[in-house]
């Protein structure tokens, strides 16, 4: 029985998204954080035997759908117009590779999209961007200081309420109109990852999750996860990336996660000395604790879901559990 194009062209999709995982690899592999110079002559080699990869002939399968073939097709001239020579002077290497994966970078998140819209999903890249690791934590710390510190009685979920709304509303406007997508990608291109040019990006789960905290009125709880957030997602970022040996689940590392539950541990317990001086320093840890383990978890397990959502609910859950055990 001959399968029907649609389903000809979905397994031809499935069958990209081989190749587009491959190169997500290869991609993560050339990272700054990652790179090493001795690794540039197999590179070359996988690179080569990829860029062949990307270019499918006419099968029975079927080929893939016209965006994705576009995006394969504009890969592979990238790498054959880009690729650096088997022979380099040793200061010209890492910046010839950089280089190219300058190039490869958005032209995977635009293969990504369009995989993602005929229904295949391809991880995204996180590239290292420490001024986002510090914006990160800047921003953390700064909405726990506006929620505990300035902003009296219910006005957190007002506020919280009303940055939400901006953000869904700037969401809804830059689908409907390009150039609104273009300035805001352009203005937050320090921060940005590139798959947000066309995902939700993760300011507005940010404050989505925001509104959850200030809806709960646990001040305490709100506090744990946002302190957990601000400084244990940038610490799994950074470790991970750059020591990361053993391998978990989405590609993510044991030393990340470690460094995730301790950063966001210590974040925590200072927060609470400061803000919550009446708590024992044993329940500070223990409350510091209890919100770093499952976000670490939720960092570690959640695919499709956003970090900045998944991480503080859970750290709050968290929390509140071990409230209702010890009551």
């Amino acid at each position: 029985m001959v399968a029907s194009p649609l389903v000809q062209n979905q397994r031809a999709a499935q069958q990209s998204a081989v190749v587009a995982k491959d190169l997500h690899g290869l991609l993560r592999q050339m990272d700054p954080a990652r790179w090493r110079d001795d690794g540039a002559h197999e590179l070359r080699s996988r690179m080569l035997l990829l860029r062949d990869g990307l270019r499918p002939a006419a099968a029975n399968e079927g080929d893939p759908p016209a965006d994705v073939r576009g995006r394969l097709d504009e890969l592979a001239r990238l790498i054959d117009d880009g690729l650096p020579a088997a022979e380099l002077p040793a200061d010209r290497v890492r910046a010839a590779w950089q280089e190219l994966r300058r190039a490869l970078v958005p032209a995977y998140e635009r293969l990504a999209q369009a995989l993602a819209a005929a229904h295949v999903h391809v991880p995204s890249l996180r590239p290292t961007n420490y001024a986002r690791n510090l914006y990160h934590l800047g921003s953390g710390l700064s909405v726990i200081v506006l929620l505990r510190v300035i902003l009296p009685g219910a006005w957190p979920i007002y506020v919280a309420g009303a940055f939400t709304a901006l953000a869904w509303s700037v969401e809804i406007g830059r689908r409907q109109l390009p150039w609104l997508n273009q300035a805001m990608m352009t203005l937050f291109s320090p921060f940005a990852h590139p798959h947000e040019a066309w995902r939700i990006n993760s300011a507005t789960w940010f404050t989505t999750a925001l509104l959850g905290l200030a809806l709960l009125q646990q001040p305490t709880a709100a506090t744990a996860a946002l302190a957990v957030l601000a400084a244990g997602d940038p610490a799994a970022a950074i470790i991970g990336r750059r020591f990361g040996r053993t391998r978990l689940a989405n590609g993510r590392s044991l030393e990340g996660s470690a460094a995730f539950v301790v950063a966001g541990a210590t974040c925590a317990v200072l927060t609470l000395s400061v803000l919550d001086p009446h708590l024992s320093l044993g329940a500070r840890v223990a409350i510091a604790l209890a919100a770093a383990i499952p976000a670490a978890a939720a960092e570690l397990l959640t695919q499709r879901v956003d970090d900045n959502l998944a991480i503080p609910w859970s750290a709050a859950a968290g929390v509140l559990a071990l409230g209702a055990v010890l009551t």
